[in-house]
């Protein structure tokens, strides 16, 4: 199941099965290279994907001592803040 650093399935995206996206894989993926290389052409980075990247971390919330951190908070995407508090909650991580 091809799933991106920040934990969405790609399995459950509309724009993944028509054909109009492709998975961004862990963070340590060939696929990830290749995301972050076509988002540069369109003059975009997801922050998350980059990050993953330069931390040599396949999945945030699994790898990722810091996780959840601003670049969750402060979104836009890709996960909720109610998510965020409950996993802290859960966690115990109190950041």
């Amino acid at each position: 199941m091809p799933t991106g650093p920040c934990g969405l399935s790609c399995d459950a995206c509309g724009l993944y099965h028509r054909g109009r996206c492709s998975s961004c894989g862990p963070g340590n993926s060939i696929e990830a290279r290749a995301k972050i290389t076509f988002q540069e052409e369109l003059g975009f980075r997801c922050p998350v994907l980059t990050c993953a990247i330069t931390r040599e971390i396949d999945y945030c919330s699994r790898d990722c001592p810091a996780f959840p951190c601003s670049k969750f908070e402060q979104g836009p995407y890709p996960l909720s803040h109610n998510f965020i508090r409950m996993y802290r909650r859960r966690s115990g991580a109190g950041h």
